[in-house]
């Protein structure tokens, strides 16, 4: 198996063409996964009844400046002024399904036209990008709702990669999505304390500017978050105390790498699935970190899980975690474990090494399995359409256009 990996590894080399081949085929497999939403966007959630409803009966200054859900959100704010200011009513759908698309590929370009330890092969690069499409959860697909945690992502990639190696046009283009990226939610600025040590250790002209941009802005996020919990926190953050449960999901989002469609199927078999490979995990992750205390290119990506995993677990929905908070830490965990499987040598093969790609493997066979069914839980055929919902609006003035998800009384007011 080794030989074989190696021989492949070989005989792909990483041409221009190659990478171009691999995002046309991260296109298409982003595609697949759901074609629905691509034919009949949608808007979702809060996208539609919070953002775009308020861009259309508000400001530029207001759009940009307030802060709906707890915490500033930028590129919604640009989003949903596109939405209201430049495209008609008919196309809202159109426009964030498909800036929500643009984002999802954003990081499969940093995989695809950089170089990194995790994907410095064609191989590396092709299960890396899968890695980061699979592994989405299904409330995050295609919508701009929940492209914060998309921006997290985005920002591990910029962070861990060395800036001496960017082209002019990437250091200019990261630094423009580490900026939307802070002022997008707080999934980004977790980030800040692990950029400042990758920083400390690169010490490049390029690196401290990409520094400077998230602790300026990540203060300023900061600030709003703060603001909102103390004054304005009708989202009741932090102030849900069930702490068994934060405890469980914080281990079971952060560390079961387990695919949350998966596991229903195996009810009720589901905690003792998720228990085990959570325990597994966690007891390699520690056992990394430990050993890798003086590794800092090792410490960096095993840092970011655990600082993430707790800020993201603290500051969801009732303390409660869940799929789309989940992705950012098992993304990056999943990148890791599937570099320390390429690290296997035929005549040294150490249990850890062993044991973590074996975890690995299963768990993101999991998410392949789970890659199209699980947008069950999220998209169904009969879900309202915006042009009907529209039509309905036209005919009575009084009826306000129901948006997805179809299951919850989603609606815009125009």
């Amino acid at each position: 198996m080794i030989k074989f990996v190696n021989s492949l590894n070989n005989k792909i080399k990483d041409t221009t063409p190659f990478r171009i081949v691999l995002i046309l085929c991260s296109i298409l497999l982003i595609i697949f996964r759901e074609p629905a939403l691509l034919l009949y966007p949608r808007l979702w959630g809060e996208e539609g009844s919070i953002f775009y409803q308020f861009a259309l009966h508000h400001s530029l200054y207001e759009i940009f400046t307030t802060a709906h859900v707890g915490y500033l959100t930028l590129f919604n704010s640009i989003v949903s002024t596109l939405q209201a200011k430049v495209f008609l009513v008919e196309s809202a759908p159109m426009v964030s399904t498909y800036m929500g698309f643009a984002v999802q590929l954003i990081p499969v370009y940093i995989v695809a036209f950089t170089t990194y330890s995790f994907w410095n092969t064609p191989l590396k690069k092709t299960i890396c990008t899968l890695i980061i499409i699979v592994t989405t959860a299904p409330e995050q697909w295609l919508n701009t709702t929940n492209s914060h945690f998309i921006f997290g992502i985005i920002t591990f990639l910029i962070m861990i990669i060395s800036a001496t190696e960017l082209s002019v046009f990437q250091k200019y283009f990261f630094r423009i999505l580490l900026f939307i990226g802070a002022l997008t939610g707080p999934a980004s600025i977790f980030f800040t304390p692990i950029f400042l040590l990758k920083t400390y250790k690169e010490k490049s002209k390029e690196k401290y500017i990409q520094a400077a941009i998230i602790v300026v802005f990540a203060m300023v996020q900061a600030l709003s978050i703060l603001y909102s919990i103390l004054f304005n926190n009708k989202y009741n953050r932090l102030s849900e105390h069930n702490y068994a449960r934060t405890a469980w999901h914080f281990a079971i989002d952060n560390f079961s790498m387990v695919s949350p469609v998966s596991t229903s199927y195996f009810n009720p078999a589901f905690h003792c699935l998720v228990i085990f490979f959570g325990a597994v995990t966690g007891i390699i992750f520690i056992y990394l970190l430990i050993k890798g205390i003086k590794n800092i290119d090792q410490l960096i990506p095993l840092l970011s899980i655990l600082i993430v995993g707790v800020f993201s677990t603290l500051g969801s929905l009732h303390m409660a975690g869940g799929p789309r908070y989940a992705y950012i830490p098992t993304c990056i965990l999943m990148l890791f474990f599937s570099s320390k499987m390429f690290e296997m040598k035929k005549n040294n093969i150490k249990k850890i090494t062993l044991i973590s790609s074996a975890a690995f493997l299963i768990c993101f066979s999991m998410y392949l399995i789970d890659y199209r069914r699980s947008m069950i839980t999220v998209y169904q055929s009969w879900y309202p359409k915006w042009e009907n919902e529209l039509a309905k609006h036209k005919a009575n003035a009084s009826h306000n256009p129901r948006i997805h998800p179809g299951t919850d009384p989603w609606q815009v007011e125009l």
